[in-house]
């Protein structure tokens, strides 16, 4: 049995060295004890609980927060953006904004509009409710969202809750991931204040994403905090039942084996009850080290 959580705002015991590792690789300090200027998006829509809770969270670290995030559920869209016809969008008051496209079309018309006179300091997208782990995060629209804003030039983080398939016929389903929200929140606000402590020009390297998920265990402490390297399995993966040759094919997502993950993978580690940080890179270049090989295989100009 786990114990309750170990920490509280502004002092978080087992969040790992290593985030201030990657935040000093940026110089000297001028956020340290500033409010933020956040915007907060998601996937699973603007009045999910968990952008809801982390919201709250952020607001009583005394951040400043506008939600920009579609108005229903858009998982699974990846990177996706709209590219023609119109885009509806309209303010809920209390600096809420509901969008009627994808994340990346928030996060977009944030930056763009909604907020270009008063640009974010980071962007964060979350708390999604299911985990964002391994080759999943290619069609993570939670995850993709914190791209678009990596891409565009403001850090960004991705926070997901991880849901137990054994709990999904409980009285109250996917109990544990619910009550998880709120120590999420609180641990990506730790996250958030520890960067800024640490970090110089911007929170984080540019065009770099931290990707977090946080286990399915309720109010109770995870067993740790590990930086982990993105498995080459998928999360969740899609299973098909067909009927037929041209029939329709049944769709149904289902969670991958953590046993089979990479040692050391965020697939691994969260199944271990771990809270997962990997780091991403939004520049999708593999550099040229990668091509120059292909140079004696392919034709091209020199």
């Amino acid at each position: 049995m786990r114990s309750s959580r170990p920490f509280r705002r502004g002092r978080c015991r087992w969040l790992p060295a290593a985030v201030v590792w990657i935040a000093t690789l940026v110089g000297a300090p001028p956020l340290a004890g500033q409010s933020l200027n956040v915007l907060l998006t998601n996937d699973d829509g603007v009045e999910a609980p968990g952008i809801v809770a982390l919201r709250r969270e952020l607001l009583d670290a005394g951040h400043r927060v506008t939600v920009v995030a579609p108005l229903e559920n858009q998982s699974g869209v990846g990177s996706a953006v709209t590219t023609s016809g119109t885009i509806d969008y309209e303010s809920r008051g209390d600096g809420i904004w509901m969008v009627d496209g994808t994340p990346s079309d928030a996060v977009a018309l944030a930056l763009v509009h909604i907020m270009r006179s008063d640009p974010p300091d980071l962007v964060i997208s979350g708390a999604n409710f299911g985990q964002n782990v391994g080759a999943s995060v290619m069609s993570s629209g939670t995850v993709g969202a914190a791209l678009a804003a990596a891409r565009a030039g403001v850090p960004a983080i991705a926070l997901s809750v991880a849901i137990d398939p054994r709990q999904a016929e409980s009285p109250t389903p996917y109990a544990g991931t619910r009550d998880a929200l709120v120590p999420a929140s609180e641990f990506v606000v730790e996250v958030v204040r520890q960067l800024a402590e640490t970090g110089g020009e911007g929170l984080l390297p540019p065009r770099v994403i931290l990707n977090v998920n946080y286990p399915a265990v309720g109010s109770d402490a995870p067993d740790g905090v590990r930086f982990a390297s993105v498995s080459s399995l998928r999360g969740f993966r899609q299973v098909f039942s067909v009927s037929g040759q041209g029939g329709p094919a049944r769709v149904e997502m289902a969670l991958a084996n953590a046993d089979q993950a990479e040692a050391g993978s965020d697939l691994a580690l969260l199944g271990a009850g771990f809270v997962t940080i990997s780091v991403l890179d939004g520049d999708l270049d593999a550099g040229q080290a990668s091509w120059e090989p292909l140079l004696e295989r392919l034709i091209i100009e020199r």
